[in-house]
């Protein structure tokens, strides 16, 4: 940065890309502690209300289950006490709730034939409330990690899926130590990161343009309009819009993602053909 510009992104191996628009679709908290000066609206985020995070389970199975849609929720029976152990112990319900997503009701080349590709995700607390550190985080995080496990296997075999295990033939699993150092969000958060309370929605969010460096903007879950797929996709659209309203045809474009990956992208013609895809 210089001034009141950004100037462009260094990548971790020292590459620097100049450009006369940033956009940084990085988590908005990471982009302010880690690739921006410190400053009085990166202390700011500090306080805010962080979303919870989620263990997700991938698994690839070499048995269909037709049993399952292509969504499947299964809530938690006390859906409040639920909710207490995710915002306020950080923790997990001994029966949580479970989402299901089995792609390949949708998607055939999702799996092989007459095999099956599902993708658990049981919500869990971020990592801001754990008072452990070093190995006992790491003690804490691997149990809470097995009980999400198992309760997602038992909410299945409640449906009548009773061998799902032995018919794995690949498992990967995502934490919220994942989320945190694989991705950049912050505290684990793996919805947001920012939480969707009243004083955090919308236009309540952070700005989608960094207010000293006007030429820095921003898109993602963590800006408005707010986090899920539907609103990230809308905040993108509202960024491009603001950029071409705002700068018109920059020279270049560099978009930055997790630890400074950039690209530099085209011209206004395909910019504004991109909108309208």
């Amino acid at each position: 940065v210089d001034g009141s510009h950004a100037t462009g992104v260094v990548l971790e191996d020292g590459t620097r890309l100049t450009a006369d628009v940033i956009v940084a679709n990085a988590d908005l908290p990471y982009v302010y502690r880690h690739l921006l000066p410190e400053s009085a609206a990166g202390r700011r985020l500090e306080r805010r209300r962080y979303s919870c995070s989620a263990f997700m389970f991938c698994w690839g199975a070499d048995k269909a289950y037709p049993a399952l849609k292509t969504h499947n929720v299964f809530l938690a029976s006390d859906y409040r006490g639920s909710f207490e152990r995710i915002f306020v112990d950080h923790s997990l319900h001994e029966r949580p709730s479970v989402y299901v997503h089995a792609p390949a009701r949708s998607d055939p080349s999702a799996a092989p034939p007459d095999e099956d590709t599902l993708m658990a995700v049981v919500p869990v607390g971020n990592l801001d409330g754990s008072a452990e550190q070093g190995a006992a985080a790491g003690e804490r995080l691997r149990k809470l990690q097995s009980l999400a496990r198992s309760a997602a296997l038992r909410r299945l075999a409640e449906i009548g899926i009773t061998d799902l295990e032995k018919h794995l033939k690949h498992e990967v699993i995502y934490t919220p130590q994942t989320w945190l150092s694989k991705f950049n969000l912050t505290k684990g958060a793996a919805f947001g990161s920012l939480s969707h309370d009243v004083m955090q929605l919308g236009y309540l969010r952070p700005s989608n343009r960094h207010r000293r460096y006007r030429n820095l903007y921003f898109a993602g879950g963590s800006t408005h309009p707010g986090n899920g797929i539907p609103l990230v996709l809308i905040s993108g659209r509202l960024t491009s819009e603001r950029i071409l309203r705002e700068v018109g045809s920059p020279r270049g474009v560099a978009v930055g993602a997790g630890k400074a990956r950039a690209t530099v992208s085209g011209s206004l013609a395909r910019e504004r053909g991109a909108l309208h895809d």
